[in-house]
């Protein structure tokens, strides 16, 4: 299979006034859908294209509502406000008639603030140095994964039983993304979805699950990718009745938190 780098499948095929097409390859996949964090990905490129808003993301939140599918995939974006700090932007993926992911982002400035308190940073655990990369399994692990290095540092892979209701993860993009502040951010977002559920974990076997909604808040401007291994703390709150609810916390090369993310994840098992 040939594959598609991240910073060409971020590439818009095409563009008019008012969307962007973008053609997703089977390298993308995630099952019948393309990978979640590619969709916003997608998202956030035609938020920045068609609006024009220069202000760094803050806020991105996205509604999986039916799987993408390989092909062409037309965005579309528009302003709902621009206030005098703050931008909210509404994307939407689709392909034919169908709204298949809505996507809010949204864009703020910086601001005085008498209020100023740091996120704990959290104790590394082991690695990356040291661990074994997870190797990509064609035909088991979903096309996507191939497009990133893997190392678990803590809780079960996929699928072994795991009694720990959390993982943490170490991983990068295997391909360069780019280093300007937007470049930056598409490539923080593509990343910030990559790992699995640690409900993922918890099976025995292999079982259908999806995100139903995605929350990612900026803590600080997104770094460049760089060479370093980024790493992703994955809990898991609750999962009762199928539905998971979980958060992450994204941290850069230099032990520094960068994102927050959470997740509403449902599971068939």
């Amino acid at each position: 299979m040939s594959t598609t780098p991240f910073s060409a499948i971020v590439t818009p095929a095409s563009q008019s006034a008012d969307s962007l097409t973008f053609n997703i390859t089977d390298d993308w996949l995630q099952g019948r859908s393309s990978f979640g964090g590619l969709q916003s990905a997608f998202a956030l490129v035609a938020m920045r294209a068609l609006t024009g808003v220069t202000s760094p993301l803050r806020v991105m939140q996205t509604t999986f509502i039916a799987p993408v599918g390989g092909g062409p995939v037309t965005v579309t974006a528009r302003t709902l406000r621009a206030g005098k700090s703050v931008t909210h932007i509404e994307a939407r993926l689709l392909q034919g008639e169908d709204t298949l992911c809505l996507v809010v982002g949204i864009f703020g400035a910086a601001r005085e603030s008498v209020i100023a308190v740091p996120m704990a940073i959290r104790e590394a655990p082991n690695g990356p140095e040291g661990l074994k990369d997870m190797p990509f399994a064609k035909g088991i692990a979903p096309n996507f994964t191939q497009h990133f290095q893997w190392r678990w540092a803590t809780g079960g892979w996929p699928y072994c039983g795991s009694s720990e209701p959390f993982t943490r993860i170490w991983l990068k993009h295997r391909e360069p993304t780019g280093s300007t502040l937007f470049e930056a951010e598409v490539a923080l977002v593509g990343l910030a979805d990559a790992v699995p559920s640690p409900a993922l974990s918890m099976m025995k076997v292999p079982k259908a699950s999806s995100s139903l909604t995605w929350t990612l808040e900026l803590l600080r401007d997104a770094p460049a990718q760089g060479e370093g291994f980024w790493r992703i703390d994955s809990d898991i709150h609750q999962a009762k009745d199928g539905y998971v609810a979980q958060t992450a916390i994204v941290v850069a090369p230099d032990n520094q938190p960068v994102a927050l993310s959470r997740q509403a994840v449902v599971v068939f098992a």
